[in-house]
């Protein structure tokens, strides 16, 4: 697990880990913030960056492009219009064609939907939001199931970016206590 001080800044790290021709699925209906940063400085650096209507299974099998589409990048539910996305479905449609699936679970939380149990590649979320639960904290997180090249392509990406401190880490961790009684 990679914490930051940018919550955006995890997921664009997913993105930077990718090379400029790489395509790319992403959600019509998305985090303003993410969309914009997809439509004006990810195309213009090069990726291939497909905005669908929705991610529903059928749509998305249209949109894959067996060998080429590197990445699905999912919000579910999206903000802001709530939509649900079959994690699971998505995910082995996915893989089939070669692409990674990464979750952006924010709305969801880590603690209600677990995208790296339903078959994802990475789970992204905001903890500024329902992680720390006090208002206290700016802070981004990314997970993965398997430590493998594009995760370290990621972790090595984010190191350029904003480190959470020392004190910011342990105002996370307390608010993590009160969902998780284990964290220690």
């Amino acid at each position: 697990m990679v914490v930051e001080a940018a919550p955006l800044g995890s997921a664009v790290a997913t993105f930077l880990a990718l090379a400029p021709v790489d395509h790319v699925l992403a959600p019509n209906i998305m985090y303003w913030g993410m969309r914009v940063w997809l439509q004006d400085f990810a195309r213009s650096w090069g990726l291939d960056v497909e905005f669908i209507p929705n991610m529903e299974p059928d749509t998305v099998s249209r949109a894959l492009r067996p060998g080429r589409t590197k990445l699905v990048w999912l919000e579910t539910p999206s903000n802001p219009m709530w939509e649900v996305t079959d994690i699971r479905a998505v995910s082995a449609l996915a893989r089939k064609a070669g692409a990674r699936v990464a979750v952006d679970s924010t709305c969801a939380t880590p603690v209600l939907t677990q995208p790296l149990t339903l078959g994802a590649d990475l789970s992204i979320h905001s903890a500024t939001k329902y992680l720390n639960g006090h208002g206290d904290v700016v802070a981004g997180v990314i997970t993965t199931g398997a430590v493998d090249d594009f995760w370290q392509r990621i972790d090595f990406v984010r190191r350029a970016g904003a480190v959470l401190g020392p004190f910011e880490a342990w105002l996370l961790l307390r608010g993590m206590r009160t969902l998780y009684p284990r964290v220690q």
